[in-house]
């Protein structure tokens, strides 16, 4: 009995670590995407743009009437909006690059569950079973 104790350890074990490996690499992949993406974002969105010129000039009347002090913390608020806003979006995309991600390694795992041979079935369980049976029988 102890070595069926023991073996439920180390399943136990391997399983709490496999998730936590999983876990943190789950966790790296979407930094560093959530990091690529700002990148690419941030280097595309340029005060030289007239969009983003036009969005800065939104936010910063938006944050003049709601109580902002004066022109100059308005401009500084919309610019620090327009910053949170890229990281959001950089941030969905991250998570949607790590989907993606997961997706690949699903079906590479499918595959190999497809490709692997089918076992010898063993009584050896149900035997275990029938003889507790008949005891409780007994």
């Amino acid at each position: 009995m102890p070595r069926k104790l023991a073996a439920s350890g180390v399943f136990n074990m391997m399983r709490n670590l496999g998730g936590a490996f999983g876990t943190a690499i789950l966790a790296t992949i979407v930094t560093k995407r959530e990091q690529y993406q700002s990148n690419i974002i941030g280097s595309s969105v340029t005060l030289f743009m007239e969009t983003v010129r036009d969005r800065v000039a939104h936010l910063t009347s938006y944050f003049t009437a709601h109580g902002s002090a004066d022109a100059a913390a308005a401009h500084h608020q919309a610019l620090v909006a327009l910053g949170k806003i890229i990281r959001r979006q950089s941030l969905i995309l991250g998570f949607s690059d790590t989907f993606a991600v997961l997706a690949i390694v699903l079906v590479f795992a499918a595959a190999l569950v497809i490709l692997t041979k089918k076992g010898q079935a063993s009584n050896i369980g149900a035997s275990v079973l029938c003889a507790r049976e008949c005891k409780l029988l007994a």
